[in-house]
């Protein structure tokens, strides 16, 4: 199951598509609930940039992620995690998180 947090619904759908077409099962949500972090069988994230609590979360249960962001870096902690660059092509992403999973 591969997490999808998007303000925009028209983004998320596009990438629901694109990963389903990779046989993942996606779940799409618009904001960043912290409840989402223990989705049953989650694999991977694709979240936005205001979503720190919720990537605190992730990254405690071991769970890999990357923004999918208009900005160029994340400050802070998570300074490091992956960034793909809006708007890059929904076949990147899912290439990108198919990269962390591995």
């Amino acid at each position: 199951m591969i997490l999808i947090v998007q303000r925009s619904w028209v983004v998320a759908s596009g990438l629901a598509i694109a990963f389903e077409a990779k046989g993942a099962h996606p779940v799409l949500a618009k904001e960043g609930a912290s409840a989402l972090a223990d989705t049953p069988n989650l694999c991977a994230a694709v979240v936005h940039s205001e979503t720190y609590e919720l990537c605190k979360l992730l990254e405690a249960r071991g769970i890999p992620f990357l923004f999918y962001t208009a900005r160029e870096e994340i400050e802070g902690e998570f300074a490091t995690a992956p960034i793909i660059e809006k708007p890059a092509p929904a076949a990147e992403v899912v290439r990108r998180v198919e990269e962390l999973m591995a």
